[in-house]
Protein backbone atom coordinates (compact mmCIF):
# COMPACT_ATOMS: atom_id res chain seq x y z
CA UNK A 1 0.00 0.00 0.00
CA UNK A 2 3.06 2.26 0.22
CA UNK A 3 4.04 4.46 -2.69
CA UNK A 4 6.09 2.65 -5.29
CA UNK A 5 9.44 4.21 -6.09
CA UNK A 6 9.15 6.22 -9.28
CA UNK A 7 5.36 6.39 -9.16
CA UNK A 8 4.00 9.93 -9.00
CA UNK A 9 1.42 10.93 -6.46
CA UNK A 10 -1.16 13.55 -7.29
CA UNK A 11 -0.69 15.18 -3.89
CA UNK A 12 1.18 18.48 -4.16
CA UNK A 13 2.54 17.92 -7.68
CA UNK A 14 2.34 20.47 -10.46
CA UNK A 15 1.22 19.56 -13.95
CA UNK A 16 3.98 19.55 -16.59
CA UNK A 17 4.94 22.96 -17.95
CA UNK A 18 4.01 23.21 -21.63
CA UNK A 19 6.23 26.18 -22.39
CA UNK A 20 9.86 27.27 -22.25
CA UNK A 21 10.84 30.47 -20.51
CA UNK A 22 12.38 33.28 -22.48
CA UNK A 23 13.22 36.97 -22.28
CA UNK A 24 12.43 39.92 -24.53
CA UNK A 25 15.89 41.40 -25.15
CA UNK A 26 15.33 44.24 -27.62
CA UNK A 27 13.71 45.29 -30.85
CA UNK A 28 15.51 44.70 -34.13
CA UNK A 29 17.57 47.81 -34.76
CA UNK A 30 20.53 49.49 -36.38
CA UNK A 31 22.55 52.36 -35.01
CA UNK A 32 20.02 54.94 -36.18
CA UNK A 33 16.71 53.09 -36.54
CA UNK A 34 14.61 50.76 -34.42
CA UNK A 35 12.06 48.38 -35.96
CA UNK A 36 9.29 47.80 -33.44
CA UNK A 37 7.55 45.12 -35.49
CA UNK A 38 10.39 42.63 -34.89
CA UNK A 39 11.24 41.59 -31.32
CA UNK A 40 14.47 39.78 -30.42
CA UNK A 41 14.08 37.05 -27.79
CA UNK A 42 16.50 34.92 -25.76
CA UNK A 43 15.26 31.38 -25.06
CA UNK A 44 16.48 29.73 -21.86
CA UNK A 45 19.00 26.99 -22.55
CA UNK A 46 19.56 27.93 -26.21
CA UNK A 47 23.08 29.21 -26.87
CA UNK A 48 23.75 28.51 -30.55
CA UNK A 49 22.06 28.49 -33.91
CA UNK A 50 21.78 24.69 -34.15
CA UNK A 51 19.81 24.38 -30.89
CA UNK A 52 17.12 26.87 -31.89
CA UNK A 53 16.00 25.04 -35.03
CA UNK A 54 13.39 23.22 -32.91
CA UNK A 55 11.77 26.53 -31.88
CA UNK A 56 11.22 28.01 -35.35
CA UNK A 57 7.49 28.58 -35.92
CA UNK A 58 6.55 28.13 -32.25
CA UNK A 59 4.00 30.46 -30.65
CA UNK A 60 5.14 33.05 -28.11
CA UNK A 61 3.03 34.67 -25.39
CA UNK A 62 3.82 37.92 -23.60
CA UNK A 63 1.60 37.96 -20.51
CA UNK A 64 1.05 41.18 -18.59
CA UNK A 65 -1.24 42.53 -15.93
CA UNK A 66 -3.57 45.39 -16.87
CA UNK A 67 -5.07 48.07 -14.65
CA UNK A 68 -8.69 47.10 -15.18
CA UNK A 69 -10.21 43.65 -15.38
CA UNK A 70 -11.80 42.57 -18.62
CA UNK A 71 -14.38 39.86 -19.23
CA UNK A 72 -13.05 36.47 -20.29
CA UNK A 73 -14.76 34.47 -23.00
CA UNK A 74 -13.76 30.98 -21.93
CA UNK A 75 -15.64 30.23 -18.74
CA UNK A 76 -18.71 31.68 -17.06
CA UNK A 77 -19.16 32.12 -13.32
CA UNK A 78 -22.53 31.02 -12.04
CA UNK A 79 -23.31 33.94 -9.72
CA UNK A 80 -22.27 36.92 -11.86
CA UNK A 81 -22.53 35.40 -15.32
CA UNK A 82 -19.08 36.66 -16.37
CA UNK A 83 -15.53 35.91 -15.28
CA UNK A 84 -12.99 38.70 -15.35
CA UNK A 85 -9.22 38.77 -15.34
CA UNK A 86 -6.55 41.46 -15.25
CA UNK A 87 -4.11 39.27 -17.15
CA UNK A 88 -3.78 39.87 -20.89
CA UNK A 89 -1.74 38.24 -23.62
CA UNK A 90 -0.03 39.41 -26.79
CA UNK A 91 0.62 36.44 -29.10
CA UNK A 92 3.52 36.12 -31.50
CA UNK A 93 5.52 33.64 -33.54
CA UNK A 94 9.22 32.86 -33.78
CA UNK A 95 10.37 33.66 -37.31
CA UNK A 96 14.12 33.03 -37.64
CA UNK A 97 17.50 33.11 -35.96
CA UNK A 98 19.23 36.37 -35.09
CA UNK A 99 22.97 35.82 -35.24
CA UNK A 100 24.83 32.74 -34.06
CA UNK A 101 24.32 33.00 -30.30
CA UNK A 102 20.80 31.60 -29.91
CA UNK A 103 18.73 34.78 -30.19
CA UNK A 104 15.57 34.64 -32.31
CA UNK A 105 13.48 37.18 -34.19
CA UNK A 106 9.75 37.10 -33.58
CA UNK A 107 6.70 39.01 -34.74
CA UNK A 108 3.74 39.73 -32.48
CA UNK A 109 0.15 40.50 -33.45
CA UNK A 110 0.56 43.91 -31.84
CA UNK A 111 4.00 45.37 -31.26
CA UNK A 112 5.31 44.76 -27.77
CA UNK A 113 5.31 47.85 -25.55
CA UNK A 114 8.58 49.41 -24.47
CA UNK A 115 7.93 48.50 -20.83
CA UNK A 116 8.18 44.83 -21.85
CA UNK A 117 11.94 45.17 -22.50
CA UNK A 118 13.76 42.71 -20.29
CA UNK A 119 10.49 41.03 -19.41
CA UNK A 120 9.66 37.36 -19.61
CA UNK A 121 7.85 35.58 -22.43
CA UNK A 122 6.57 32.04 -22.79
CA UNK A 123 7.59 29.99 -25.82
CA UNK A 124 4.85 27.42 -26.30
CA UNK A 125 5.81 23.95 -27.48
CA UNK A 126 3.32 24.05 -30.35
CA UNK A 127 2.79 23.89 -33.28
CA UNK A 128 4.99 20.82 -33.68
CA UNK A 129 7.11 20.33 -36.78
CA UNK A 130 8.22 16.81 -35.89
Amino acid sequence: ADDVKGASSSKGERPPRLYVKGAFVTFRRSNANQRNHCAILQIDGVNNKEDLDFYLGKRVAYIYKAKRARGKHSRVKKESGKQTSRFRVIWGKIQRAHGNNGLVRSAFQKNLPARALGGSVRIMLYPSRI
